[in-house]
């Protein structure tokens, strides 16, 4: 399942059935649906935005197999090298050491160490996810400015819900207080951004296999 059909079927299961609006105070029922739709919502797009990263570290591995190395591959060579242990590292013998073989290591690395130790969507969070992969965190931020913003407000919104009670006597304020509304506002513009983060890194692997098919073209 997508994630935009995670969201629309959380949308539909937790919210359908949450009919106040504001500024009249929600029922208890009804703060525990719109408490769970966000903490729920989060955690699919939180997933997927990990999954996005790893999918582009794989893709930059099968690339690594090509005559002629894109920049991307290079970034992410240099990202494994400066993330893996030193004891893994004295581990991999000079005479069976391959670029396939630290890349390896680099994965299950990276896996352990940057996609399981994650939790979060703010942009501390995608900002370390990126590190792993060589990403360059200036392109991110000037592409995606917007987007980091939306996912640090959902961030916030989800630790609110997941620290606060909904029974708790502060969301009885209208400032604190989460309609489905609002819930569906930021949960909607995470998912964007992680879809806008999705094509970036497509973007990016596209371009250097285009540049690598121009230089591999027999010149006239």
């Amino acid at each position: 399942m997508d994630i935009a059909s995670q969201v629309a079927l959380l949308d539909k299961m937790l919210l359908s059935d949450v009919k106040t609006e504001f500024p009249y105070p929600l029922a208890n029922e009804e703060k525990v649906a719109v408490s769970a739709y966000l903490l729920l919502a989060h955690a699919c797009i939180e997933e997927y935005a990990e999954g996005i990263f790893l999918d582009h570290f794989d893709r930059l591995g099968e690339l690594s197999r090509s005559p002629i190395t894109p920049r991307a591959v290079v970034q992410l060579g240099f990202a494994v090298a400066l993330s893996l242990p030193e004891a893994t590292r004295k581990t991999m013998a000079y005479k069976t050491r391959t670029l396939e073989g630290a890349l390896n290591a680099g994965r299950k690395n990276y896996l352990g160490s940057f996609v399981k130790k994650n939790d979060g969507l703010k942009e501390k969070n995608i900002q370390k996810l990126a590190e792993g992969v060589g990403v360059q965190w200036g392109d991110i931020e000037t592409r995606l400015n917007s987007q980091l913003a939306d996912l640090d407000t959902l961030g916030a919104k989800r630790g609110e819900a997941g620290h606060l009670s909904p029974f708790s006597p502060k969301t009885l304020t209208l400032t604190e207080q989460a309609y489905p509304a609002d819930a569906r506002a930021w949960v909607e513009a995470g998912r964007d951004a992680v879809l806008a983060l999705k094509a970036f890194l497509t973007e990016d692997v596209d371009s250097a296999l285009r540049s690598w098919a121009d230089l591999s073209l027999p010149l006239a």
